[in-house]
């Protein structure tokens, strides 16, 4: 088997069963899909009977509402050589895992590949800032140049440096920033990894507008990762500087939400950074918080 599929999914069998169409379009089909379901509920029963007969497809079914916990539920039931989580809501375009395998077969050191995100409408994503080049992923470009829903790993690097950190991703306290940790770690366990343009996911934008909640929680994983991964001066200069410069631009231009948008992601990247949590965590992997 040369991919395994992992999708972990709560309450949306429509953008699943989405999301397996368009694998049914795939020019490469060596792989299988793993299917975890939160919902305590058989409402994704119809849909993995539906496109059981196109390749293997194995419904997991857990109690337990963490995405990252699906994920690592899900690794642990995979036999391909290169492992991906695709969101429930993302798409792959019809030669995204032919490209995804020549490079692996092109670069047999290789053992991290991403790529770039396209909207629902097929425009570059204008959630977050991404790489617009093709590079090799450092401890510096990795947190523009990889996203989790298109991230695709040889699964025994994934499994030498531990798998996804449960206590991150959607349903923890520390929201975002899993893909980057689980990056860091890799590229720390001497893992070669690559930001590829060519290779691109669909995933939508979500509704544009200020939400101050959001911004400071996905901002509390960030902080979160950086302390864990022991990030260099350097990169928290920059986190740091970030919201800084645009709190006092907004001021002097005199716009208080946009102030308050990036007051509240530098204090949620404090909250991240500073929590016991992050300290534990970076003692338990470098012997240090």
């Amino acid at each position: 088997m040369r991919f395994s599929l992992v999708i972990p999914t709560l309450d949306r069998p429509r953008d699943v069963k989405a999301f397996l169409e368009a694998l049914t379009r795939q020019t490469f089909r060596d792989l299988e899909v793993i299917l975890v379901d939160q919902s305590g509920s058989d409402i994704y029963d119809s849909v993995v009977a539906d496109f059981s007969g196109n390749w293997p497809i194995r419904h997991v079914r857990i109690d337990v509402r963490k995405c990252r916990y699906a994920c690592i539920v899900g690794a642990s039931h995979a036999t391909g050589d290169i492992i991906a989580f695709p969101d429930d809501d993302c798409l792959y375009l019809p030669d995204t895992l032919e490209q995804v395998d020549a490079s692996f077969r092109k670069h047999p050191s290789l053992g991290l590949l991403t790529g770039a995100v396209l909207n629902q409408y097929g425009r570059p994503s204008q959630m977050g800032r991404w790489l617009t080049a093709s590079a090799k992923l450092n401890e510096s470009n990795i947190w523009t140049g990889l996203v989790e829903f298109n991230m695709f790993i040889r699964r025994a690097a994934y499994e030498a440096v531990g798998g996804f950190d449960a206590n991150m991703g959607p349903g923890c306290r520390f929201v975002a920033a899993e893909g980057q940790d689980l990056g860091l770690r890799l590229l720390a366990h001497g893992v070669k990894g690559y930001f590829d343009t060519r290779i691109q996911v669909i995933h939508p934008d979500k509704p544009s507008g200020v939400n101050l909640n959001r911004a400071r929680s996905y901002a509390r994983g960030m902080g979160y990762a950086l302390r864990k991964n022991a990030a260099p001066w350097t990169v928290l200069f920059e986190f740091a500087i970030r919201p800084v410069g645009g709190i006092l631009f907004n001021i002097v231009k005199g716009d208080r939400k946009e102030a308050l948008y990036h007051a509240y992601v530098l204090l949620g990247r404090l909250e991240g950074y500073y929590s016991s949590a992050a300290r534990l965590a970076a003692k338990a992997l470098h012997g240090h918080g």
